[in-house]
């Protein structure tokens, strides 16, 4: 076992105790079950775009882009880190449309535009599906960042964190969520530039880090790795990641918590250039720690072990602890992000079809449970990961594009389009997407365009063949 480390254990102990704090604090602001979920549909624009930026910056970002440079070079920019960007983009041109809705949830959305309810705890079933699998993500990412900083065995340290994500989502909802993310979020990009800002200087400035990431390996400053990604790859994994923006339940219920249109477009205008900047400065600081590992004779054995390596192995403890707290302030943001939604998935999604007559109380209390029983299973699959980080990333973006992505915002757009065509295009892609994932494609072709193909063709020749049911969307979504 390493040996523990007291100041880094000490600054993840206080830094838990003050998020806890926080979440106690939003338990006494919290009277009704809209509060709870959606912060009474009153955040600004301000508090709305750092709430959205630490939701963003997860594990993933972090730990596993990092990771991901190490092992693949600045390829994770070409397709990944650009489907994301470009997402948000777009997202920013239909959200007035999304808002207009006063809708909470996307299965909210989803039962709008094919008329029918039962889309809801369908559409719920696969979020929760995402959700859960991003919550694995997390609690893997930060339990090895805080066993390898503090020495604290890897087994122990799940349970510790998990315990008290739950315990701190479950006690203040979406208002204890939002005003920590602001304190996260500005930690977060901050400390990352700070972080890239004395790497760049260590290393003899931005032009010599990529010249050394280059002199190990060509490929690593290729945009294909050449020839590693595949034009129809990187085309798949750019859609793929481009649909997750405008599936997120979490986003969707951001988009709702706004207190008007214009505070839901200028949170994401202004949080689709804050993770410009963040993302650049992160892939670059991937390639610094590469160049430092390597140069030191710092392997590691996984590359999602790489950041942590550097932190604990390179640069000097002040300016450690300051990438620390970035790191757990994406941890944490993210993952009571996504229990806050799966908590709100169960209640108001599932619950509430079966139990139409259930009281905001009941509701409220269903979203409670839902939250630690979710949580706790996510903790215990965590004990034992699936994969890798990124590659539980890639997994449950083909999920949420090939199931969503098409026939919900057709549904938006399209006057009359078959609420029925609608519903079987979601479950034909949601099933063919996960299915050709885990199998590993089919025929050559990647598993995003099977997925969103066929829930395409399902789409049309549904509608063709059920074009004169009712109910029809687009009309019914806001028009």
């Amino acid at each position: 076992m390493a040996e523990i480390n007291p100041f880094y254990l000490g600054t993840f102990v206080v830094y838990l105790l003050i998020v806890l704090a926080i979440g106690l604090w939003g338990y006494t602001q919290t009277s009704d079950v809209m509060d709870f979920w959606a912060f009474g549909q009153e955040m600004g624009p301000w508090l709305a775009t750092w709430s959205f930026v630490a939701n963003f910056v997860s594990a993933v970002s972090v730990i596993g882009f990092i990771g991901a440079v190490y092992g693949e070079g600045y390829t994770l920019m070409t397709h990944t880190i650009f489907g994301l960007m470009l997402g948000t983009s777009a997202l920013y041109f239909a959200v007035d449309r999304v808002r207009n809705l006063d809708l909470l949830t996307f299965p909210d959305i989803i039962a709008s535009v094919t008329g029918y309810q039962v889309a809801r705890p369908i559409a719920g079933t696969v979020l929760l599906g995402n959700g859960w699998l991003y919550l694995v993500m997390q609690l893997v990412g930060a339990s090895l960042l805080v066993t390898t900083i503090t020495g604290v065995p890897y087994e122990y340290m799940v349970w510790v964190i998990g315990i008290v994500f739950i315990a701190y989502t479950v006690l203040g909802g979406l208002i204890s969520v939002a005003w920590t993310d602001f304190l996260q979020g500005t930690l977060m990009v901050g400390a990352v530039l700070l972080a890239l800002g004395y790497m760049i200087f260590d290393l003899g400035g931005l032009t010599s880090i990529n010249q050394q990431f280059a002199s190990l390996n060509a490929a690593n400053v290729h945009p294909t790795g050449q020839g590693a990604y595949t034009a129809i790859g990187i085309i798949a994994t750019i859609v793929a990641f481009f649909g997750t923006i405008f599936t997120e339940q979490n986003n969707i219920v951001r988009i709702a918590a706004t207190k008007n249109v214009r505070a839901a477009k200028i949170h994401l205008a202004a949080a689709g250039v804050i993770l410009s900047v963040f993302y650049s400065a992160l892939v670059i600081l991937g390639g610094a720690t590469t160049v430092a590992l390597d140069s030191n004779g710092m392997a590691v054995q996984t590359q999602d072990a790489a950041f942590p390596a550097l932190i604990t192995n390179y640069v000097p403890s002040g300016v450690g602890v300051i990438i620390i707290l970035a790191v757990m302030s994406a941890i944490l943001s993210t993952t009571d992000t996504r229990l806050h939604s799966t908590g709100i998935t169960t209640a108001r999604d599932i619950y509430s079809y079966f139990r139409p007559d259930s009281s905001d109380d009941s509701q409220l209390k269903v979203s409670r449970v839902a939250t630690i029983v979710f949580g706790i299973t996510a903790t215990a699959a965590a004990v034992n990961p699936p994969g890798t980080i990124i590659e539980l990333y890639n997994f449950r973006a083909v999920l949420l594009t090939s199931a969503f992505l098409i026939p919900v915002y057709l549904g938006l757009y399209w006057v009359g389009l078959s609420g029925r065509a609608i519903l079987a295009s979601v479950v034909t892609g949601a099933i063919l997407g996960v299915a050709t994932e885990i199998t590993g494609g089919l025929f050559g072709i990647p598993s995003t365009f099977i997925g969103v193909g066929a829930a395409t063709l399902v789409l049309v020749v549904g509608h063709m063949l059920l074009g004169g049911s009712e109910p029809k969307g687009g009309a019914m979504a806001g028009d």
